[in-house]
């Protein structure tokens, strides 16, 4: 039934499959979609302070950031310019941000305790590889 459909209205292609160059991100878009790190999670051991510290660097960047390198960013997180229901952040013990696309986690260093670090490194991580590694 739905071929009948795009061959007789060309114009509804668009809007059943949009082009991803034409998708404009909001940091809102992505910041609804998070869950965020909760002090009783099973994850590695990091006080209070740092999660916040961290998450809140996260949420700086993702504001401060434009749709370009807010797409960058989610092709990193998850593998693709889509967004998924649920965007997950942990904290972890590495060097560099890491993401586990197939669980969409975004795994952010705990090290970091300037922002400016923190934007160098996740700019760095994003432009290198764009899917996860680095």
């Amino acid at each position: 039934m739905v071929w009948p459909l795009l061959t007789s209205r060309p114009d509804v292609v668009p809007l059943l499959f949009p082009k991803m160059a034409e998708m404009q991100f909001t940091p809102q878009m992505l910041l609804e979609k998070i869950t965020w790190p909760v002090e009783d999670s099973d994850d590695e051991d990091f006080d209070l302070d740092t999660t916040c510290r961290i998450t809140g660097f996260l949420r700086m960047f993702i504001e401060t950031a434009s749709s370009g390198t807010l797409a960058q960013l989610l092709t990193f997180w998850v593998g693709w310019e889509m967004l998924p229901p649920e965007l997950r952040v942990e904290i972890s013990g590495g060097t560099l941000p890491t993401s586990s696309t197939c669980f969409e986690t975004l795994k952010l260093p705990a090290h970091f305790k300037l922002y400016m670090d923190f934007e160098k490194a996740l700019v760095a991580a994003i432009k290198s590889t764009g899917f996860g590694l680095v």
